[in-house]
């Protein structure tokens, strides 16, 4: 009987025991009850000791309390789906830690947590020094505790954060509810974006709307901001923009008197582009050419999706100029990306009288497309950068030095695509711009790689004769362009019709250039400008502005070309004979015809196919010879009887072919020379290596195929001249011509004094390459103008100090001698005769030509701590290609020298200097020497002192200099770039200050100051 009674007051016991800690979990999100936070009775002391319970307390109001380490409670609520009321909201379990002590109090439905106390519930965590679990309301509540450890610093320690999805919030106290999802958060702070977002009272609704009272917005990470937006009101909608009522900006807590009735702040995903919205401009105003005030850089950003976005910007001028550009950047994930931009400018620029204006229209195209994907059968690239003459003088600011001082423009775009192993195709449009020309040309080509017709190559075992190779190439393409050639590039001992035989020199050059940004100048006076103008025009070569007539003088091409690789013969193990055979083929529609014109009296008229007529008269008065365009097209030409003749150029619209085929053979070979040191020096062997070729080629006679057989001179001189407009091939004549080429290499084996080396010795480079090469050609003729022996080319590079100098440098010598062109009096290099110059005996009077006719030579160096520093390289390959996401980084910041800026290097210094020398025959030589130097060193960890500067050699001045300073003032940026020297007098010499925020979320918040002019 008792042991009955016994087992039925146990049974009774367990099954209240059970009941008593299974929560009701009645309706939530329900209003009333005691203030959130003030639990009523023992609830709300903190408990001394949690092992022992409080004699007060009703039983069983305590449970067991945990301490010492933080655990996963054994109360954690776990609904089973079949044990799911109606009334019961929850939709996951609901797990809880503590490390000093958890209460449950079963009559008020609540759960206390003490001490790195954590509730995670799905998604959402909160952890706080206390948290609270109402389950009568599916609510929680957090807050810090008093830090009575600490004599100074935060008297309040754990305080919430309580993250959702990914996103954290920290606060003093926090209310969330978990059925409505719905929170009442006090002095919150939030990441949203780039922003830190703070509130003394904020609401959260179930749409992840956040109500923000005395809010800040600021992009500085500090407790305390340097800097914020302060607003009464500010509504944060479901974490994609922020939304604010009148609000003032507060720099470093001062209010300054700076707001705005309302504001707009998108947030963008770190998953995506960023999100739509206006952009804001800046103002100013333009001195350099009167434009007036200026309000520029304002648009629209419109973020498409993920992959493809752009933004519109726009330009306007109180004196009528404006501008527009659009930019679009577009990707797809493992294919490609991509930029592309245009900008159209109308610039109208007074003169500092306010009289004379300048109208011109200018533009810029960008277009950069780079191949993401890992297949090697198809391709499409595209780099192109077009401007219109004079957009970079007038639309770039002085720090875009790069872009200032660039002369040749243009790019490619490209498309590959190969089928199977042996046929390649390729089709691509070019452009190469210069100052005020143009070529462009639309290409293709077709391939078939070499391959053996006759064996398999499977069945190959290694025979001699399968070396035996046959392929096609096969390519073509139209050509415009709007140059006009009125000046040849080098002396030449004949005449030709329309063409200057007077080369440009380097002082002619550079005035072109500062007539140019006269010209550009509004203030000069209408007078000047047609002086100028008229200096300029006999400067520059003639460009054609008729679309139609640049269209109508397009070329069109085809050429293929059959390659025949014979088999290759080793002879004696060491020497190498690769025997070929090549034929080739053109197709042109633009054929030349010559005619030689030496009027002895009266004028003498050569009409061309395009019915424009050449008159050729004497003039003995004439200097030499004399070309005057009139305006119906038609070239008159005077000369005196002195100046030897006068070739006539005609162009004739036809398609023509011609034809030509070559044999060639080639031997090379390697030796190796080492020389070893004896003893324990440092220096262990020099290795040099020589690679020794020769080649011999021939080529039968191209005349009537690629070349024509003309009379230049009166003298009788004839010489083989170009049959096609842009054509190539043969020279004319049959050559047999044997060539040579001498390459070498020195080397040093080293021993390796650095303990942490893998290798005991180290190879490195003493004289990367030293090439020696020239030609003989067996079946030159003399009397055709053609020389035997070639020039010989000699090139060299190396590195010096584990490659922290590189040294470049190649010449070449020319071993004919020249004597004064008595005939051609234009040819101020003198006639080229058939005797070396070491067996030439000049006149009395008659200076000797130089041996050298041209060489070149540069040096560059960059310097920074880490160069001094032993056993530390800097990787920038991969397997030994070029790093492409450091080379492209490398271009982003050379283009925005001040926006980049490594804080971490104490200074850098480059250091580069070149020397280029040119003399035909003769002549005066042409030379251009300069050294630029350019780099950055820190004044403070912060301060950043940029430079770039250079000295011009040849004309003694100093080229564009450019100072730049960068302070880093923790979560913004102060810059200041300074041109004292432009180097040109329209160029623009000034300053630009700006500071601004070095989020992109708030660029907007900036201070610029600009100024152009002359220093």
């Amino acid at each position: 009987m008792n042991l009955r009674l016994y087992l039925v007051c146990f049974f009774c016991f367990w099954a209240i025991s059970v009941f008593a800690q299974r929560p009701t979990l009645p309706v939530l999100g329900g209003g009333g009850g005691r203030t959130f936070g003030s639990p009523t009775s023992t609830q709300n002391q903190f408990p001394k000791n949690t092992n022992t319970q409080n004699s007060n307390s009703r039983q069983p109001t305590k449970a067991l309390a945990k301490k010492n380490k933080v655990v996963r409670d054994s109360l954690s609520v776990v609904i089973p789906d079949s044990l799911k009321s109606l009334e019961n909201q929850l939709e996951t379990t609901v797990e809880t830690f503590s490390s000093d002590s958890t209460i449950l109090d079963i009559e008020t439905q609540q759960y206390h947590l003490y001490g790195n106390a954590q509730v995670i519930y799905g998604e959402i965590e909160l952890k706080a020094d206390y948290i609270m679990l109402d389950w009568g309301r599916s609510e929680v509540y957090a807050h810090g505790m008093p830090d009575t450890t600490k004599k100074s610093g935060p008297p309040v320690k754990g305080k919430p954060v309580f993250t959702d999805g990914g996103e954290t919030f920290n606060s003093d106290t926090i209310r969330y509810n978990f059925k409505s999802k719905k929170a009442l958060v006090s002095k919150i702070v939030t990441v949203q974006g780039d922003g830190f977002v703070q509130g003394q009272l904020v609401k959260k609704d179930a749409e992840d709307n956040m109500y923000l009272s005395r809010a800040k917005y600021t992009t500085c990470d500090l407790a305390e901001p340097h800097f914020h937006i302060a607003a009464k009101k500010i509504k944060l909608v479901n974490k994609k923009s922020l939304i604010s009522g009148p609000f003032n900006f507060v720099l470093a807590d001062i209010p300054l008197p700076i707001g705005l009735p309302f504001g707009f702040f998108p947030i963008p995903k770190k998953q995506e582009i960023g999100t739509s919205g206006f952009i804001m401009g800046s103002y100013g105003e333009q001195r350099r050419d009167n434009r007036g005030l200026y309000f520029k850089d304002f648009g629209y950003y419109h973020a498409f999706n993920e992959y493809l976005s752009s933004t519109l910007k726009g330009e306007i001028y109180t004196y009528g100029s404006f501008g527009l550009g659009l930019n679009t950047t577009y990707s797809k994930k493992y294919k490609y990306n991509g930029d592309f931009n245009v900008q159209f400018n109308h610039n109208i620029a007074y003169s500092s009288t306010g009289l004379d204006t300048t109208k011109s229209n200018q533009f810029n195209i960008r277009w950069s497309h780079a191949p993401r994907s890992l297949r090697s059968d198809r391709s499409f690239s595209s780099s192109m950068d077009i401007v219109s003459n004079g957009f970079n003088r007038n639309n770039r600011s002085s720090a875009d030095v790069q872009n200032l001082t660039k002369n040749n423009f243009g790019g490619t775009v490209n498309y590959m695509r190969n089928f199977g192993r042996f046929v390649t195709t390729n089709s691509s449009f070019r452009v190469d711009q210069s100052s005020n020309s143009f070529r462009s040309s639309l290409g293709y080509s077709f391939g078939v790689k070499q391959f053996n017709p006759f064996i398999p190559e499977k069945k190959q075992i290694g025979r001699w004769y399968e070396s035996f190779r046959v392929g096609l190439d096969v390519s073509g393409g139209v050509s415009v362009t709007n140059a006009l050639q009125s000046r040849s590039n080098t002396y030449t001992d004949y005449n030709i019709a329309g063409v200057d035989n007077k080369p440009l020199s380097t002082t002619q050059q550079r005035r072109i250039e500062e007539l140019r940004n006269i010209l550009a100048d509004p203030n000069i006076s209408t007078e000047l400008k047609v002086i100028y103008q008229k200096e300029l025009s006999k400067l520059e070569s003639p460009v054609l502005t008729d679309w139609g007539q640049i269209l109508k003088n397009n070329v069109i091409n085809t050429s293929y070309t059959v390659p025949i690789v014979l088999p290759n013969l080793k002879i004696a193990k060491y020497l190498n004979l690769t025997p070929s055979l090549s034929y080739r083929g053109d197709i042109y529609t633009k054929e030349l015809n010559y005619t030689f014109v030496n009027p002895t009296s009266g004028i003498q008229t050569v009409t061309k196919s395009n019915g424009k007529v050449v008159n050729v008269g004497l003039n003995p008065a004439a200097d030499s010879i004399k070309n005057e365009y009139l305006s119906n097209g038609n070239l008159n030409v005077t000369l005196n009887q002195n100046s030897g003749g006068v070739v006539v150029v005609d162009t004739i619209s036809r398609p023509s072919f011609g034809q030509t085929y070559s044999f060639g053979t080639s031997l090379n070979t390697r030796m190796y020379g080492m020389y070893r040191f004896s003893g324990k020096g440092k220096v262990q062997a020099i290795r040099h290596t020589i690679v020794p070729s020769i080649n011999l080629n021939y080529t039968p006679t191209s005349e009537g195929q690629y070349a024509s057989k003309v009379q230049i001179r009166s003298d009788n001189v004839y010489r083989f001249l170009p049959r096609f407009l842009n054509g190539g091939g043969a020279s004319g004549s049959a050559s047999g011509n044997i060539g040579f080429n001498l390459t070498n290499q020195l080397e040093a084996k080293i021993k390796n004094n650095s303990d942490t080396s893998e290798n005991v010795f180290e190879k490195i480079s003493i004289l990367d390459n030293l090439n020696i090469g020239g030609g003989y050609n067996l079946l030159a003729k003399k009397e055709l103008g053609e020389f035997a022996l070639s020039n010989i080319s000699i090139g060299t590079s190396t590195s010096l100090f584990k490659n922290l100098i590189s040294i470049n440098a190649n010449g070449s010598l020319d071993p004919y001698a020249y004597e004064p062109d008595k005939l051609v009096t234009s040819n101020l290099a003198g006639a080229r005769i058939p005797v070396f110059k070491w067996n030439y005996k000049p006149e009395d009077g008659v200076v000797k030509a130089n041996y050298l006719s041209s060489f070149n030579f540069s040096l560059n160096t960059n310097l920074s701590p880490k160069t001094f520093k032993k056993d530390e390289a800097t990787k920038t390959t991969i397997n030994g290609k070029q790093d492409p996401a450091k080379e492209a980084m490398s271009k982003i910041v050379q283009a925005n020298p001040l926006e980049y800026v490594d804080f971490s290097v104490p200074w850098t210094m480059g250091i580069s200097y070149a020397f280029n020398y040119n003399k035909q025959g003769l002549s005066e030589a042409r030379i251009t020497q300069s050294i630029s130097i350019n780099g950055d060193f820190s004044l403070t960890p912060k301060f950043k002192f940029t430079y770039n500067s250079g000295w011009d050699f040849e004309f003694k001045q100093v080229t564009l200099t450019n100072f730049g300073i960068v302070r880093e003032l923790h979560c913004w940026s102060m810059s200041m770039n300074w041109t004292p020297i432009s180097g040109s007098n329209i160029r623009g010499g000034g300053f630009f200050f700006t500071m601004q925020p070095k989020s992109s979320l708030l660029k907007d918040l900036k201070l610029t100051k600009r100024r152009a002019g002359n220093f």
